[in-house]
């Protein structure tokens, strides 16, 4: 498999040729809105000898003009957001109900299971070779041993389990992401 070259003159000058794109885009913008203002201006100078410049029918009119402007704004901007919301719940839903992601939570569940019964076995395990510490203490060393390691058996293969179920669920999780990933953009 080739690998990409990372070229840092390349890659240092990327975003200073993107914010010259930027006004390049930004100047063009702005010449053709002034190129617009000034074709308006003169409808406006043909309409203007129809205008009351009395201070209160100016008012007035700002008033009517600025509610109906804000109000479409408003509008226009809540149906976005209302379309945005609708369709960010659609793609989770569409995660959600993958495959790959029920695997996933159903791993993570038995990974939880497997771990809280580790912990108690490893409390209970704890627990008994306390005791058999404390009432062994006067025989020998070599016998308190053999009973620590009796004891201490069922908490390591429950934690072994635990693990295997911890990598299950990793797996599973990454399969999910990664098929979550593709639905994204649809």
């Amino acid at each position: 498999m080739a690998k990409a070259k990372f070229d840092i003159k390349t890659e240092a000058s990327r975003p200073i040729y993107a914010g010259v794109g930027v006004t390049d885009l930004a100047v063009e913008l702005v010449r053709d809105y002034v190129a617009d203002v000034q074709k308006r201006f003169v409808d406006v100078q043909a309409r203007v000898s129809d205008f009351d410049f009395q201070p209160k029918a100016l008012r007035d009119q700002a008033i009517t003009v600025v509610n109906a402007r804000v109000t479409d704004n408003v509008v226009s901007v809540t149906e976005t957001y209302s379309d945005l919301a609708k369709r960010g719940e659609t793609l989770v839903e569409r995660i959600r109900r993958q495959q790959s992601t029920q695997a996933a939570v159903s791993s993570a569940k038995t990974t939880s299971a497997k771990a809280k019964t580790t912990r108690t076995q490893a409390t209970k395990a704890t627990k008994t070779t306390a005791k058999a510490t404390k009432s062994t203490a006067k025989k020998t060393a070599k016998k308190a041993s053999t009973t620590a390691k009796r004891t201490s058996t069922a908490p390591r293969s429950s934690a072994k389990a635990t693990t295997t179920a911890a990598k299950k669920t990793a797996s599973n999780a990454a399969a999910a992401a990664t098929d979550a990933a593709v639905k994204v953009g649809d």
